[in-house]
């Protein structure tokens, strides 16, 4: 597809089954071995750099809560590899990839590496109407509308943005710059934004033989209506009496709870301090069942006594 992400080179072999041009499956596309992750990381991506600093909430490989059109994925790599190829089974397949719990940088690496792997195959049919620049500005402007903690992250920098630099493509490095830059400027507080800034970003963005306006802007209409449709507002009471609204997926875990705690609370969690989440139903399906539920009944019943003014069925 012509444009601004061009195809890297590859860091292994793309998976394949035994006839050519065949959808792996997901279990026969394996993750890099460690030791050659560790030894490959440098030069393959990495988080952007603003005023002397990496951060890796600019990064695409970075792991977080992408949900587009009703499908859920790990990154805006992931989103952006997938959406490259016309055949829903390899689609599938590459959205299938789960990221390992090696830490953030290193987890981010490791599965950013394996979804772009298989998103330079040559073997697979290439979607005709793929637009590299408008996919990678939608994917990274929902990523930041639906991850508080890491658009928090962005909005507080200042100063232009060196991506990383990938195989030697500039103009992919280039673009990707101008993209966290707009989304960052769009996403400001109104008294602080640049909206000459945004403006002349979006008419360069549209000279581009792979961006649309028009269809940005519908794509991202699509995945806010689609996304908030199936929110849910969860209640955060303090000790004090204060409460807040969580908003949260009905797929999300409690990392992401978490994060928008520390985003509403800031500095205002000190270290050492020790947070209680109590869920009302419905219960998270993560908390359903097994061990987790016997100590959830467990921990319910030595709150019976204390806590009449509502009744929880969930703890965390």
């Amino acid at each position: 597809a012509p444009g601004v992400w061009r195809d890297r080179a590859r860091t292994r072999a793309t998976p394949r089954d035994a006839t050519r041009g065949s959808t792996p499956s997901p279990s026969r596309t394996r993750p890099l071995p460690l030791a050659l992750l560790r030894k490959t990381v440098v030069g393959m991506g990495g988080p952007a750099v603003c005023g002397g600093q990496p951060h890796l909430c600019m990064d695409t490989f970075a792991i977080c809560r992408l949900v587009i059109d009703g499908e859920e994925w790990a990154s805006v790599e992931q989103y952006h590899q997938a959406s490259k190829f016309a055949d829903k089974a390899y689609r599938k397949a590459i959205q299938a990839v789960r990221p390992r719990r090696l830490g953030l940088k290193l987890s981010a690496a490791q599965h950013g590496t394996e979804v772009e792997s298989m998103g330079n195959s040559e073997e697979q049919e290439r979607d005709p109407s793929f637009r590299a620049l408008e996919n990678l500005y939608v994917a990274s402007r929902i990523k930041f509308e639906q991850n508080l903690h890491l658009r928090k992250q962005l909005v507080e920098t200042m100063g232009p943005i060196q991506a990383a630099a990938t195989c030697g493509d500039a103009e992919w490095q280039l673009w990707n710059a101008r993209v966290l830059e707009r989304v960052r400027e769009e996403l400001r507080p109104a008294p602080e934004r640049d909206d000459e800034l945004i403006e002349g970003l979006r008419l360069e963005f549209q000279r581009r033989e792979d961006y649309d306006e028009e269809s940005a802007c519908d794509r991202l209409a699509a995945a806010r209506t689609a996304f908030g449709a199936h929110q849910r507002v969860i209640v955060a009471a303090k000790m004090d009496g204060t409460c807040h609204d969580l908003f949260l997926h009905p797929n999300d875990t409690i990392e992401e709870a978490r994060n928008q705690l520390a985003f509403l609370f800031g500095s205002g969690l000190q270290d050492g301090v020790v947070v209680r989440i109590l869920l009302s139903s419905p219960v998270p399906r993560a908390f359903q069942g097994g061990a987790k539920a016997d100590l959830n009944a467990e921990f319910m019943t030595g709150l019976a006594g204390r806590l009449s003014s509502r009744t929880l069925n969930g703890v965390a």
